[in-house]
């Protein structure tokens, strides 16, 4: 019997999830803005952005998220066409 096995190199995707999903202080990258949503991007929802959910309204609607020093109040069914990426956990700060 001959058995080849190949290692496989996959690189590892990041793990993405929609804005409102993105626990209260944490940072991530904006990934991606669903297609035909311009307002997004005109605002500062544009991709490799960093962004920070800070506080929210009573009810947790609306959300307030930091974008490069900017706050801006974002309702939770607009913030899920939002994708962003978390920071790599083994990746050290200042790296």
């Amino acid at each position: 019997m001959i058995f080849n096995f190949r290692v496989i190199c996959m690189a590892r995707q990041p793990k993405t999830i929609v804005l409102p999903d993105l626990p209260q202080g944490q940072s991530a990258l904006i990934a991606r803005v669903d297609d035909g949503l311009t307002e997004l991007l005109e605002i500062g929802f544009v991709p490799g952005v960093p962004v920070r959910p800070m506080h929210s309204g009573l009810g947790g609607d609306p959300r307030v998220y930091e974008l490069e020093g900017t706050l801006v109040a974002l309702r939770r069914t607009a913030a899920r066409h939002i994708h962003v990426t978390l920071p790599d956990a083994g990746a050290r700060e200042g790296d």
